[in-house]
């Protein structure tokens, strides 16, 4: 069915279909952002590289803003964030079917070797022994079951931590920690990508672009912050793979996480494009500080489901109403 609806909306729509994946391999812990498991990433790259014509992120942005035609079909593979498990599970099954990818890399975990921040808040979250907390200005949040937890999760990340700027972030998950009373967990070097294991990468067929320094939502920080998280971040990439950055992805990924003033400091920084998380595809014309990708899902099911089309017909229908 999802098949039939892809074909049927692809020869109406026609462009090129950017797919965003996160993890792939074994789902660690419960408090990590959900994995799609080895067996099911390959299943989908089997599967796209029988029915799509899967290129380099560069050759299908060159040809947009060139105003070349596409072959019907065209896709890519991104990574957003820069877990390890990408260089442990992903690249061997890319290599294994000669397939290119994007990696966009949060530049400051890889440094200090250490959680993003969304992890780290959601490892006091689903840890705590405690059935409940409290915070100032924002109400009770209690804990006592699984959905209260996710509830909880979800509920500050969109109020409270992806608007308030880094210091202030921190500020308010150390204080969620101590409240909790969780330790801050412990991680292997398993966790995020080494600079070295980029730099073997790079000398295959996988790219690397920008998501920020620090993962924060652009919009709603100070102009001058902004600019340094997509400034830094990019240098900092250069400096390490010894190749020039092109592109960026929003971190979030939603309309709101961009905007024009955000935009333009993408285009000073010397990026060629940026990515947002929009579903939909991309064609010559398309703003290019603002191309859709479209999220793998978890599975081959959901992955078909996003990658018809479907959820992003049901999402503008749903919203237009």
């Amino acid at each position: 069915m999802f098949d039939a609806y892809r074909n049927i909306r692809g020869g109406i729509q026609g462009g090129a279909t950017i797919y965003t994946f996160h993890r792939v391999g074994p789902q660690r812990h419960d408090w990590l952002i959900p994995t799609m498991e080895t067996p099911e990433f390959e299943q989908v790259v089997r599967w796209l590289t029988r029915t799509h014509r899967l290129l380099p992120l560069d050759e299908i942005v060159a040809a947009l803003q060139e105003g070349r035609a596409l072959p019907d079909g065209t896709a890519a593979i991104t990574f957003d964030d820069g877990y390890q498990d990408i260089y442990t599970h992903a690249w061997p099954v890319l290599q294994n079917y000669k397939v290119p990818a994007t990696v966009f890399l949060t530049t400051g975990p890889m440094d200090r070797r250490e959680l993003f921040w969304f992890d780290r808040f959601r490892h006091i979250i689903h840890t705590t022994e405690k059935r409940g907390f409290e915070m100032e200005g924002f109400g009770r949040f209690p804990l006592r079951t699984q959905t209260d937890r996710f509830r909880a999760v979800t509920s500050i990340e969109r109020s409270v931590l992806k608007v308030a700027e880094e210091a202030e972030k921190l500020a308010y998950i150390r204080a969620i920690e101590e409240d909790l009373a969780v330790d801050p967990p412990e991680i292997g070097d398993d966790y995020i990508l080494t600079w070295d294991q980029v730099r073997e990468m790079a000398q295959d067929s996988v790219t690397f672009g920008s998501h920020t320094v620090t993962h924060p939502q652009l919009t709603h920080l100070p102009v001058r912050q902004a600019a340094a998280e997509i400034r830094d971040s990019k240098r900092r990439i250069e400096e390490e793979t010894g190749t020039e950055v092109h592109f960026l992805s929003y971190p979030n990924g939603s309309a709101t996480d961009t905007s024009v003033e955000v935009q333009t400091l993408v285009k000073e920084a010397g990026y060629l494009s940026a990515f947002c998380g929009v579903p939909g595809q991309v064609r010559a014309g398309a703003n290019p500080f603002m191309l859709n990708r479209v999220f793998s899902g978890w599975d081959f099911d959901t992955f078909k489901f996003f990658g018809s089309g479907a959820f992003a017909d049901l999402a503008r229908f749903h919203f237009r109403r």
